[in-house]
């Protein structure tokens, strides 16, 4: 979902910073209104943020086709907080990862956010009502299927930005057959997680679920919050070697048309500098995340059923 610096022609990339613009206000603004209304709501916002940060950061491969790619957990955060939440969680990620890890782009900044941290989203609430009688593993679905979307709109996106070298509906075509055999495993994989995520806070925290999802069962038995978390970490470590999707399909795309990827307007990734800030980086949304998993286990209680 990291559509990178030059991949759009400016005016293009202007016309989708200013589509997120209201789309982040909106979000901060209902932050905000949480923040007043319910006593988790700060904790869960930051959990969830250096959640996503990782996610999106973490490289997974897919061994038999030898390339990586991310998931993008907006969609399952969305059932969890609401849309409306996630906008800038995906926004403030995405400004990191773009300054710290020449990941993405800062004129890309408004299309990455509006595809990752809304359409995919959306998509999985349009599919809630469907899926929901599955229980847990339904919406599990309902989420890998927004996942893949995240994916399709990007697709789309570059389509449109490359249609005065190649034909719109070819290079999606070839765009969505490039990540497919990588995004289509990865979307099961996050379908997995996210049941997963919904299950341990059925069993284990119901009080900090929306009420849509309270009645929900949570059917099969949950992986370990610990062994999942050090499978993903492995995988990550695994695909280190591998090329990501972001470059060799959007990015070899762009390039073919004469768009190649660019190095982003201000990129903190280098230099003793870069890398000392990096660290820092990490070390602080790590900590958030420890602080957040102590705070909601002090509160834990486990609901009678």
């Amino acid at each position: 979902m990291h559509l990178a610096e030059g991949a759009l022609p400016l005016g293009q990339a202007l016309a989708w910073c200013a589509l997120a613009a209201p789309a982040l206000v909106w979000s901060v603004a209902g932050e905000r209104a949480a923040r007043r209304d319910a006593p988790y709501a700060a904790t869960l916002s930051a959990g969830a943020t250096s959640l996503l940060f990782a996610a999106t950061l973490l490289p997974l491969p897919v061994p038999v086709i030898g390339a990586t790619s991310h998931i993008c957990l907006t969609p399952v955060l969305a059932l969890v907080l609401g849309v409306r939440r996630v906008v800038w969680p995906t926004f403030f990620v995405l400004l990191l990862q773009a300054l710290f890890f020449a990941h993405g782009g800062i004129t890309t900044l408004g299309v990455n956010t509006l595809t990752l941290g809304l359409i995919g989203p959306l998509v999985t609430l349009v599919l809630r009502p469907t899926l929901r009688q599955f229980g847990a593993g339904g919406l599990g679905v309902a989420c890998a299927l927004g996942g893949l979307a995240v994916y399709v709109a990007d697709a789309l996106v570059l389509a449109v930005a490359l249609a005065e070298a190649a034909a719109p509906q070819a290079t999606f075509v070839s765009v969505v057959l490039g990540f497919a055999p990588v995004q289509v495993p990865l979307a099961v994989l996050e379908g997995v997680v996210s049941a997963a995520l919904l299950r341990l806070l059925l069993r284990r925290r119901t009080d900090l679920l929306p009420g849509h999802l309270r009645d929900l069962a949570p059917a099969l038995p949950i992986t370990r919050p610990n062994t999942l978390l050090a499978l993903l970490v492995l995988l990550g470590l695994t695909g280190c070697n591998y090329s990501g999707i972001d470059g060799t399909v959007f990015g070899a795309t762009a390039e073919a048309a004469g768009r190649p990827a660019q190095d982003s307007l201000i990129d903190l990734s280098q230099g003793e500098l870069g890398l000392a800030m990096t660290i820092v980086v990490l070390f602080s949304l790590g900590f958030v995340a420890g602080r957040t998993w102590e705070r909601l286990n002090a509160g834990r209680h486990t609901p009678a059923r």
